[in-house]
């Protein structure tokens, strides 16, 4: 496969993206409007010779032309790993294993091998009546492999007879949940959008929905630095994507398509889609592998994530578990930190203060500026002990590192205490 900047650069594809970002702009033109426009402005370029070494664009077939929509299909076997998943594992899930992951209720009777994975291409990124959903993938597991089937529109003045097929295709399939990447913010209610605008329902509306981006960032948030599906894709599962076509080129790359009418243009970003889809099944059940065995885990950032996503989703047993293990296994100090606090606030949460005091001394003498708060509440309304509270509250003003509201609780807390000690000492010495 030819790089894709060598592609954008001989179709001079982002000179496209800039006279889309003008007409965009503009107001008063419809979508559709300002495609003719865009098309119109780049056939006058066509008599240009071709850069030396450019692959010929392979024009579309007549009879093609004349269809509102083009299908492509992947299958990827059962049997397939990647890293420590074996794709076929999401078989054996059973109902309602999806409900701790995604922290909702509604996932305790889904099923998941009537999941659908969900992931859109579209011609930008700023939503509104403007973008348009180009390309439409879903994957789904089957009986005898994972598949992918997606919808690539073919011109935006069939888009009613697109959305049309793609509305019956998941009637078919009889879906009961859809799982996406980014979709509650993005793809979701951009295709209700289209589909409002085509005066009809969205097929998916109303379904269950698990958008894995916040679970992912819960999990892997203190693991790696960044939590693009691909890079996770790549750093957990070994899926390289170092020929994958760089998002933002993506509308370029339509809007070429649209003007040559070549499908080699847009078999990149086909593939794209697809890789993201199977990256996105892979990437949730090995979430789901975590939960129910942490011994598969690389990182006691990982361990931590989970307890995190236990405590969100109301099992503070399971998080208070996995809040030890980190506590105990990881050998990063801040990771450790992290653990020690969220545990002692389960544990202030089932009132074992004496647990939980032993939890905070140690973090106060780490300087955690929470821990010593804990540390003066606690000796002064649990054990009275004024002298102990006004330590940590002097430890604390005298460390810095307060935010202003913070140093004014503290000082006030320390202006109390002054009081109550000076009371205490004045009835000692009248008695």
């Amino acid at each position: 496969m030819r790089k894709l900047k060598d592609r954008l650069h001989d179709l001079e594809g982002k000179g496209i993206q800039d006279e889309w970002r003008k007409l965009d702009g503009e107001g008063g033109l419809s979508t559709r409007e300002k495609l003719d426009q865009l098309v119109r402005r780049n056939l006058k370029q066509d008599g240009r010779a071709p850069v030396a070494g450019s692959r010929p664009l392979e024009p579309r077939k007549p009879e093609a032309m004349a269809e509102p929509f083009l299908v492509k299909e992947f299958t990827y076997s059962l049997d397939g790993r990647y890293g420590k998943v074996r794709l076929g594992d999401w078989l054996f899930l059973k109902t309602g294993a999806l409900a701790v992951i995604a922290g909702s209720d509604e996932f305790a009777a889904v099923d998941p091998r009537r999941v659908v994975f969900f992931d859109s291409e579209t011609t930008g990124l700023a939503g509104g009546t403007g973008t348009v959903p180009f390309m439409l993938g879903f994957g789904f597991f089957a009986e005898q492999a994972f598949q992918v089937r997606i919808f690539v529109l073919l011109g935006l003045e069939r888009e009613g007879e697109f959305l049309d097929a793609v509305a019956r295709f998941l009637k078919e399939k009889e879906f009961s949940a859809v799982v996406t990447y980014n979709g509650r913010a993005f793809d979701l209610p951009l295709l209700e959008t289209r589909y409002v605008l085509q005066r009809r329902r969205s097929p998916l509306q109303g379904m269950p929905h698990l958008d894995f981006l916040f679970p992912a960032r819960t999990i892997w948030r203190n693991t790696f630095d960044s939590r693009k599906l691909g890079y996770l894709g790549e750093m957990l599962l070994g899926l390289s994507r170092d020929d994958d076509v760089d998002g933002s080129d993506i509308p370029a790359l339509y809007f070429s398509f649209l003007r040559h009418q070549a499908f080699s243009l847009i078999d990149p970003v086909v593939e794209h889609n697809a890789m993201d889809l199977v990256g996105l099944a892979a990437v949730l059940l090995l979430g789901v592998l975590y939960l129910d065995d942490h011994s598969l885990t690389g990182d006691g950032g990982e361990i931590f994530g989970l307890g995190r996503v236990c405590e969100r989703a109301g099992l503070l047993g399971r998080a208070e578990e996995f809040y030890k293990i980190a506590r105990q296994v990881s050998a990063r100090s801040d990771v450790g930190a992290l653990a020690t606090r969220r545990l002692s606030v389960l544990l202030k949460k089932k009132k074992l203060y004496g647990e939980a005091l032993e939890l905070w001394q140690q973090l106060a003498a780490a300087h955690d500026v929470q821990a010593q708060r804990e540390l003066s509440v606690h000796f002064e309304h649990r054990q009275r002990d004024f002298s102990m509270a006004l330590r940590y509250v002097e430890q604390a003003i005298g460390e810095g590192g307060l935010t202003p509201s913070r140093r004014r609780e503290m000082e006030k807390r320390l202006q109390r205490l002054q009081r109550k000690i000076a009371q205490l000492e004045e009835k000692d010495g009248l008695s």
